[in-house]
């Protein structure tokens, strides 16, 4: 410093005519010059706190915010009271992310000015954007308890409170934003979201229109007015709304994808291709675009290409479960021609996520892994186990396929030449078990296989030498026990693909599987679990009919089916939303009005019906009985393994339901009635449990379709073959060996490869099947009406067959149909009915 400024203490200041021209300057947004002289006041006098502030607010409006964050920091630190340059920090902080300073500058600003309207507001974004809602909420209250006519504090605040699930309050206060600033667009943007979300729609529909009005390219108002138009089923005035929507901005991907699945609703599914295609082009990463391509490739039956577009969809989001979902059902019908192994992590996570029944996959699956390098040239070998070494080098090769590994833990395998490899590679083991070391390689893949063979419930064929060794095997481990000592872990896992564990007396002594928890949960834990809880069902009634106590008795035995994994709906719907989507004809529209349906689900089984049955309708309560006390304990454990509350369980034969002395909603029974003595009285006292207009859910076997099974049955009794697992599986290796068309076709279902699912489509007590004229009689005997089948593809192929608009309740249309399409319902009629 110079004499002269030592001397003169205004020379500690820039001069006025310095602070007037940069003022002018900034005022008149000429920024540039306005920096250039701040810059030079700032270098001549640092302490002078004006030329910061005005520097900081330069730097902000160009977008310099790391250099407005130091100018407003140096600006406040000269002056801690002034208000305005600790918002303008504020503001910058908060731009840049960093939450927690920008929170303290506005709570500094409140301290020293506590009704600074603005303060509170940005206060308000700062803790939404922290996650913190209910303290936002009410920083924006406060900012307009000091200036209410703050039209975007109750903007805000309605954002918030919609973010809270507050939708009604959300609503007002955008109205207030409205009334506030009637030119306020996106208020009323908002305003028509809420409104949708609330199904007013009409209001909504007038929002969009004067967000709209007040900003003609409000090119996501278009697109929303669309969807609400969709909703509404008025598919012109959508198709407008989404047009003006890409007029006004071509490049919108979220239009055109829009655009394109209401024109897969209309049917127009080239349209609806190319403008899917056309929003992926615009928006490659847009994992719900992949997701619709993928819905509309698999309505015209381009299934390769869907599960590509919706495994690309789940890459995009790894958490999409609706593209799962999807995904599953494309692969039913899926097989794969050639090896790609970047397919396995997505078909991994399908597995192990409750997306879809493991079971209904993985013949897809199984295709696609038989074109793995590492298994196709061992199927296709004969005798490939020829020694110790080469079991072993096998072994390791599948243990690098967790795909595999995982799908044979979950999952019965479909395929013959697959089981006749684990088959000849188990009885190698087993021979082989004094030779062998216990690997990580050996015992990985021998807890695989005897979790495999548990859920195939030991399915597999055993030769006369094979049970030999596993009876020396069986004393083996039993005398170990005995005598307290440790049986080796390979011997254990070994006995386990052969024999269920958890039926010995000593099963809980078993400390070498300490360290392998899912085959101890699995094969020990669970089962002794199930014991316990069949204690606790509640009885209704006494089982006194004759066919029924049989049935119980093969199912108590033999539940049916076991399971791990199970497809559940990612999001429960009205009924009147189950109606829309199975497209249900309806003789009464009251139903749809039931918001908390009470369903019967009588037959319930292991639990994946109820269960799925439980979280498809929103708001339901369900009963679900069965006959067999440990399919019930089965069905229990799951239902509480999955966290579902709304399902209550117990044992009681149909002809007993009329002492449940309540009336249903929905009552659902699947693959039960044909079970029965006389499937008329068991459907008769259903209908009785049923409301008026209530809604049945029905599952029959087709005489048509189960024409081999007809046979084969007459083949068991001539044989006079009992029920035991030997002779199943007896019966079933000759059936595998046979060329004969009835054999061939069973070999081909699921259920020959698991032995309650065979011993339930081949040896069961007892079994009626229906044609659909009888069906028809039964439903004007029972006065309820048919209101469709539910299977989609079903009913796509039926009007194939008779035309687009044919009467898909003409049940005579139907068996036409199904006379020219004999397999059909190779499953099972699986149809709709209400009560008058």
């Amino acid at each position: 410093m110079n004499k002269t400024q030592k001397q003169n203490p205004k020379a500690n200041n820039p001069s006025q005519q310095q602070l007037n021209n940069l003022l002018e300057h900034y005022q008149n947004s000429r920024f540039a010059d306005a920096e250039k002289l701040a810059l030079v006041i700032t270098g001549q006098f640092p302490g002078h706190q004006f030329a910061w502030k005005i520097l900081g607010a330069i730097f902000g409006l160009t977008g310099r915010k790391s250099e407005a964050v130091d100018a407003n920091q140096k600006s406040v630190d000269l002056s801690p009271q002034d208000t305005q340059s600790l918002i303008n920090l504020g503001v910058m902080l908060l731009e840049l992310g960093r939450l927690d300073e920008a929170e303290a500058s506005f709570a500094q600003v409140i301290t020293l000015k506590p009704d600074y309207a603005d303060a509170h507001y940005n206060l308000g974004l700062t803790l939404e954007k922290l996650g913190r809602l209910e303290e936002a909420a009410a920083s924006y209250n406060q900012a307009i308890a000091s200036k209410p006519d703050y039209a975007k504090a109750h903007y805000n605040l309605g954002i918030t409170l919609k973010k809270l699930g507050r939708l009604e309050e959300a609503a007002a206060s955008y109205n207030q934003a409205i009334a506030s600033k009637p030119d306020y667009a996106q208020p009323y943007y908002n305003l028509g979201n809420t409104l949708k979300e609330l199904g007013r729609l009409d209001e909504a529909i007038a929002s969009y229109s004067e967000a709209i009005a007040l900003r003609p390219d409000f090119t996501e108002a278009h697109s929303n007015l669309g969807n609400t138009f969709k909703e509404q089923g008025r598919l012109d005035k959508a198709e407008a709304s989404y047009a003006q929507a890409i007029a006004v901005e071509p490049g919108y991907a979220e239009a055109h994808n829009n655009l394109g699945v209401m024109l897969q609703e209309l049917g127009r599914l080239n349209e609806a291709l190319a403008c899917c295609k056309q929003a992926i082009a615009l928006k490659p990463d847009d994992a719900v675009a992949h997701y619709n391509l993928g819905n509309m490739l698999k309505e015209l039956g381009r299934l390769d290409e869907a599960v590509a577009s919706y495994s690309h969809a789940a890459v995009l989001k790894p958490d999409f479960a609706d593209a799962y979902f999807n995904l599953s059902q494309a692969l039913k019908n899926t097989r794969f021609n050639s090896s790609n192994r970047e397919l396995y992590p997505i078909l991994l996570r399908l597995l192990t996520g409750n997306y879809t029944r493991p079971r209904d996959v993985a013949n897809s699956i199984l295709s696609l892994l038989k074109h793995d390098p590492l298994i196709k040239d061992l199927l296709l070998e004969k005798n490939v186990v020829t020694s110790l070494a080469a079991a072993t080098s096998i072994i390791g090769r599948l243990n690098k396929l967790p795909l595999l590994h995982y799908l044979m833990r979950v999952s019965t395998l479909h395929d013959l030449q697959v089981e006749e490899f684990f088959v000849t590679i188990r009885r190698f083991l087993l021979v082989n078990l004094n030779e062998i070391e216990a690997s990580p390689d050996i015992i990985y893949f021998l807890s695989t296989l005897c979790l495999h063979c548990f859920i195939n419930e030991y399915v597999y064929f055993e030769s006369n030498e094979e049970a030999s060794w596993v009876n020396k095997l069986e004393k083996d481990v039993t005398q170990s026990i005995a005598q307290s000592e440790r049986p080796a872990v390979i011997k254990i896992l070994c006995l386990a693909t052969y024999r269920p564990l958890h039926k010995y007396d000593w099963c809980q002594q078993l400390e070498a599987l300490d360290h392998l928890e899912e085959v101890m949960l699995r094969l020990i834990e669970e089962p002794q679990a199930e014991k316990l809880i069949a204690a606790d069902i509640p009885i209704l009634g006494e089982i006194s009919n004759d066919i029924s106590r049989k049935v119980k008795a093969q199912y108590e035995e033999n539940p049916y089916p076991r399971w791990v994994k199970l497809g559940i709906q990612t999001k429960a719907k009205s009924i009147a939303a189950v109606c829309d989507d199975a497209k249900l004809y309806l003789h009464s529209e009251s139903i749809k009005d039931v918001l908390a349906p009470s369903i019967l689900v009588a037959g319930c089984g292991t639990g994946q019906h109820s269960i799925g049955t439980a979280t498809r309708f929103s708001g339901c309560q369900v009963t679900a009985v069965d006959l067999s006390l440990s399919s019930l304990a089965y069905a229990k454990r799951k239902t509480a393994e999955l966290g579902i509350n709304n399902l209550e369980y117990l044992q009681a034969d149909i002809l007993r339901l009329n002492n449940l002395e309540q009336e249903f909603d929905i009552i659902e029974s699947s693959g039960v009635l044909h079970h029965m003595d006389e499937p008329m009285a068991g459907w008769r006292v259903l209908s009785g449990l049923l409301k008026p207009s209530g809604l049945m859910r029905i599952g029959l076997y087709s005489d048509l379709a189960r024409y081999h099974i007809v046979e084969i049955r007459k083949e068991i009794a001539l044989l006079k073959l009992g029920t035991s697992e030997a002779d199943i599986r007896e019966f079933r290796c000759s059936l595998a060996e046979s060329r004969e068309e009835n054999h061939q076709l069973l070999t081909k279902s699921l259920d020959f490869f698991s032995l309650s699912e065979l011993r339930d489509a081949i040896f069961h007590v007892q079994e009626h099947r229906f044609t659909l004229p009888r069906i028809k009689n039964c439903l004007n005997e029972l006065e309820l009406k048919f209101c469709g089948f539910e299977d989609k593809d079903i009913v796509s192929r039926f009007e194939k067959f008779h035309g687009k608009g044919s009467d898909t309740c003409d049940l005579m249309l139907w068996h036409k149909f199904e006379e020219s399409n004999p397999d059909i319902f190779i499953e099972m009629y699986q149809f709709w009915c209400q009560k008058l």
